[in-house]
């Protein structure tokens, strides 16, 4: 693998494959990446969903995140296209599913 600008990146196996982690500062979205953790979803999910292993494990991470204090209780969740909408990330049917999810924010992402 290159190199990677986000934190971590999931598989729908499951598993977590970490990148740049907790502690360094990603560089996933010009603007956001000072105070933003960016999860990337391996796959393309423009023309189907994501498998449930996938979605819960990014689940994990945030759980994750939360109970070593680099994510806060009250975070706000965006898909990539929120804040870069030049891009299609996550894809269209993962967008769909993120939306739903409880601590989406409809409003969108303000800058650093």
């Amino acid at each position: 693998m290159g190199r990677c600008w986000v934190q971590f990146l999931v598989g729908e196996d499951g598993n977590i494959y970490e990148a740049r982690g907790w502690d360094r500062i990603g560089a996933h979205t010009l603007g956001f990446n000072a105070k933003s953790i960016s999860i990337a979803a391996m796959g393309d999910f423009n023309h189907r969903a994501p498998n449930q292993k996938l979605l819960d494990t990014i689940d994990r991470i945030i759980a994750r995140g939360i109970d070593m204090e680099k994510i806060t209780a009250d975070y706000k969740l965006y898909g990539h296209r929120d804040a870069s909408p030049q891009f299609d990330s996550p894809g269209h049917y993962l967008y769909s599913i993120i939306r739903r999810w409880k601590h989406y924010d409809k409003h969108g992402p303000t800058k650093d």
